[in-house]
């Protein structure tokens, strides 16, 4: 009994001490927490003392010392818990990094070599050794025992991502490139994660014309993954008509049926190469006509065709201007796209490729205000593919052309067809009540606009909260003023039908009120836009020159500075002035958002004509 009762003792004293030494412990990581790490010091240090063998103390008063700078406490404490421990590749790595922190690089290094020399074939050893090197910066020296662990791999891989990142970040970007062949010439499954690797740093200086000699010397190998990734390096490196070579040789070696130059002519037409990309999808219409993707070929030869036309009319379309009249006038070019997109429509009738083709050619009618042709190619569309991807859009076009026609019933019935239908993205149906509101707007229902904004301003993520934030806010001040409301209204509603003329009469009638609100700024600003889409240029400058002078009431003092450089820059053609007003509007408007494009036009134009300028 008298055993028992020594035993029960012995225990609670044990449970004791283990509960104090926790408590301790958890007092010292909250000195760590907030950096008092002196009073940390010293718990830890009793705790060592009275635990040796603990791991975690070790590792925490360790930390401790580093945070203190207090290395030679680091490297006693390091050299003590080797002397009791079986050799651990940890410890050396741990009493390398000590010697480093304290400045002894040269003793840092030894003690790592010495560590791995006690593990000599563990490649898990060279790796731990390497990442100790890696957190100190060393990367020359990492690098070293990657390659020495890369040796003795039984599977260098393991080694070669590791090796292929440290050498991109010294942009030793060769041996990154040899690297990653090497990864590829084990497993061709790695082709997507090498080539987003290489991908990630072919844009800094020299990377690119390191990196593509070896993968042409590789090239030259059976392995085709080496040709695409080259491919992909061509294109990076603008040498199209090698990139365009070396997907025709792939295509022949697949027997893939034009597959890889499709993938060539997209990649084309979304760098904006359209005519690149027209030819190469014209090459596969000609060469495989019965390819599976021969549909999706000749939808691509149709879009680039559009892209280059829309290329070349963009010059004769003022498209810096808020509002502006279409004069690029009917392209030599549209009828042999139109043509391409009714032969989509023939072949491939109620697919997804001809809804696409059916929805291009209404929006080049529309474009062209040729309503009536526009109606029909979007009315086909959502009659015959209700649930089609593109249906919501050619809803949503349908409504534009009812409100060109002056039908603002007809566009809010095509707006609520969206809205209602559940199988439509939340996008376009927030879209779509945003222009729902602006239809009831333009009637003057109030009420019934803020009813459909209010959806939209419920979720300020969606893509229309910012116009819907501005519609509500501008009905919100001017609810006491309903009757230039309706005017204002009236007039948005004719500058969206392009009638600039009669729109800036309105405008002038609400911006002549002798009470500068909200209303009136804005309406003062339209005015001017209104009078610069009409290619007034003289009175339009005149107008956003008063405005911008007249910071202290008029709240859009700072976009009418913005047009007015842009005037300067695209009317006048005067450089230097253009380059004086953006430089005025950043002095001005430190906080508008139109510093990052102003900034953006003073280096074009000062770049471009510099000698003038200066």
């Amino acid at each position: 009994m008298k055993k028992i009762f020594l035993s029960v003792i012995l225990i609670s004293g044990i449970c004791f001490a283990q509960f104090e030494d926790n408590n301790k412990f958890m007092l010292a990581q909250s000195y760590i927490q907030v950096a008092q790490y002196e009073k940390a010091k010293t718990l830890l240090e009793e705790l060592h003392k009275s635990q040796p063998g603990n791991y975690e103390y070790f590792q925490a008063l360790n930390d401790v010392y580093s945070q203190l700078k207090s290395y030679d406490a680091s490297i006693a404490l390091i050299e003590g818990r080797m002397n009791i421990s079986n050799p651990d590749i940890n410890l050396y790595g741990l009493l390398g990094t000590a010697y480093y922190l304290k400045g002894d690089e040269n003793k840092a290094f030894d003690t790592w070599d010495k560590g791995l020399e006690q593990f000599p074939q563990s490649e898990v050893g060279y790796r731990v050794i390497a990442n100790y090197a890696m957190e100190r910066r060393a990367f020359e020296k990492a690098i070293q025992y990657l390659k020495k662990g890369q040796e003795i791999a039984v599977n260098p891989l393991y080694f070669a991502f590791d090796l292929a990142n440290l050498y991109t970040l010294t942009m030793q970007y060769k041996d990154a490139a040899e690297e990653y062949c090497l990864i590829l010439s084990r497993s061709n499954e790695q082709l997507n994660i090498v080539e987003n690797k290489i991908l990630s740093y072919v844009s800094k200086p020299g990377a690119l014309q390191a990196t593509i000699p070896v993968l042409e010397k590789y090239s030259k190998e059976d392995q085709i993954a080496f040709k695409f990734l080259l491919a992909r390096l061509y294109v990076q490196d603008k040498s199209f008509d090698k990139a365009y070579e070396l997907y025709k040789e792939i295509n022949e070696i697949q027997k893939a049926q034009g597959v890889p130059l499709f993938n060539f002519a997209q990649l084309m037409y979304s760098d904006q190469n359209y005519k690149i990309s027209s030819e190469v999808f014209n090459d596969i219409i000609n060469k495989y006509p019965d390819s599976p993707i021969i549909s999706m070929a000749k939808l691509g030869y149709a879009k680039a065709l559009e892209a280059l036309m829309d290329e070349e009319n963009s010059a004769k379309v003022s498209l810096w201007k808020p509002f502006y009249k279409n004069e690029a006038g009917k392209s030599a070019n549209e009828e042999k796209i139109i043509s391409a997109y009714l032969d989509i429509i023939k072949i491939y009738p109620l697919s997804e490729t001809a809804n696409e083709a059916l929805l291009r050619i209404g929006q080049l009618k529309l474009k062209e205000k040729d309503l009536a042709e526009a109606e029909k190619y979007f009315q086909n569309l959502v009659t015959d593919s209700q649930l089609s991807q593109y249906a919501p859009d050619a809803f949503m076009d349908l409504a534009r052309v009812s409100m060109l026609k002056g039908d603002l019933d007809g566009a809010a019935s095509n707006y609520l067809k969206i809205i209602t239908n559940n199988r439509f993205p939340a996008e376009k149906k927030n879209l779509a009540s945003y222009r729902l509101a602006r239809i009831y707007f333009f009637k003057g229902e109030f009420g019934k606009a803020k009813e459909y904004l209010g959806g939209i301003l419920d979720n300020l993520a969606n893509n229309s909260a910012n116009d819907a934030l501005s519609l509500s806010f501008l009905m919100n001040t001017s609810e006491n003023d309903s009757s230039n409301l309706v005017t204002f209204a009236q007039a948005e509603l004719l500058a969206e039908q392009d009638n600039f003329k009669e729109a800036a009469k309105k405008y002038q009638i609400v911006a002549s009120e002798p009470q500068k609100l909200m209303l009136q700024n804005m309406a003062d600003l339209r005015e001017a836009e209104m009078e610069l889409a009409d290619n007034n240029i003289d009175s339009a400058s005149a107008k956003f020159k008063a405005i911008s002078d007249d910071a202290n009431k008029n709240i859009y003092a700072d976009k009418a500075l913005y047009l007015l450089g842009k005037i300067f820059q695209y009317s006048y053609n005067d450089k230097s002035k253009a380059v004086e007003t953006y430089e005025n509007l950043l002095a001005k408007f430190p906080n508008s958002l139109y510093l990052d494009d102003a900034s953006a036009e003073i280096v074009k134009l000062k770049d471009k004509s510099f000698d003038k300028i200066e």
